[in-house]
């Protein structure tokens, strides 16, 4: 295969941008709950449900129980040990992955990486969330993920590693705007034609940093229909669906430029197809059923090139 970088050091640079990705994505939604739990006038049926249900192993009982417990919620998602999703878990793993790919990342990369690595690791983090100062150590932390995506757009030189670490990113970021959309269309069953107002669908816009473009957005379509035309099928939304299966196509050719393997040739079609499902779906005049079904579909080939391609690339699978 005409790739010329060592599958151990591919492998650290695809899993590193994953991490942080879903370290970005779970704490943009996590600073969300918690700003709009403090807002009592608004009804909110769900607490942090969503956030427990993607980014933890919580069973439904166990979410049921706590899903409006902030200072729960908090600690478990931020710095809980035995959560393998906890900020602090994933920061860990990606500093290792940072480490094992050092020779391809950019010093000011690995050293912001390794602060974030310090800071999660301070042992009086747990005990500052249950106090006044949670609000800024939530937003610290965000803000901690808006530099790292800026010091790896502007500091990474755009070679393999860059291709194998976009991709990773994307396909984090495609599962997470899935999964977060059905949590807030699986309890209204879908409904396209439903009366939900911009306060239900707000939780999931700001998860997605996408309320602000959705306000600029004027249309007379009922907000059920529009938001969907947004977080799927809206290729000037950087969370979309289709945004990141169109970043994702273009790092794959990039990877695969000059490649006459066949194994590389069948996965490629498989991404293909996979994007076209997507791309040539009708939103316009999409049903109930069908968005149910582009949203798990989409998510379950989606998992599946990701396993085929860490199979093709990555020796250890």
């Amino acid at each position: 295969m005409k790739v010329n970088m060592l599958s151990r050091v591919a492998d650290g640079m695809f899993w590193l941008n994953r991490y942080m990705e879903r370290t970005d994505g779970m704490l943009l939604t996590l600073n969300t709950c918690y700003i709009l739990s403090f807002d009592k006038e608004t009804e909110d049926c769900q607490g942090y449900k969503p956030l427990l249900e993607f980014y933890t192993n919580l069973s439904n009982e166990e979410i049921l129980k706590v899903q409006n417990d902030t200072n729960f919620v908090l600690k478990y998602i931020i710095c809980d040990n035995g959560n393998h999703n906890s900020v602090k878990n994933l920061i860990i793993k990606a500093r290792e992955n940072a480490r094992g790919s050092q020779d391809k990342i950019t010093k000011e990369l690995w050293e912001h990486i390794n602060s974030m690595y310090h800071y999660m690791n301070s042992p009086d983090l747990p005990k500052k969330l249950e106090t006044s100062d949670a609000l800024n150590i939530v937003t610290k932390l965000n803000k901690d993920l808006l530099l790292y995506n800026g010091i790896l757009q502007v500091t990474m030189p755009r070679g393999l590693g860059w291709c194998f670490s976009c991709i990773g990113k994307h396909i984090e970021r495609c599962l997470q705007t899935i999964s977060m959309t059905q949590a807030y269309y699986s309890p209204i069953q879908y409904d396209l034609e439903g009366n939900e107002d911009l306060m239900y669908w707000r939780r999931l816009l700001l998860s997605l940093s996408g309320y602000e473009l959705y306000l600029k957005s004027y249309s007379n379509i009922s907000h059920n229909r529009k938001v969907v035309q947004q977080v799927v099928f809206n290729r000037d939304f950087a969370h979309s669906v289709i945004y990141t299966l169109d970043l994702i196509g273009i790092y794959l050719n990039s990877l695969f430029k000059d490649n006459t393997l066949n194994e590389a040739r069948t996965l490629h079609n498989q991404f293909g197809r996979l994007k076209s499902y997507v791309e040539f779906t009708d939103y316009h005049n999409l049903t109930n059923q069908q968005l149910e079904e582009v949203l798990q579909n989409t998510k379950t080939q989606l998992i599946q090139f990701s396993t085929d391609f860490s199979k093709l690339f990555f020796s250890y699978t």
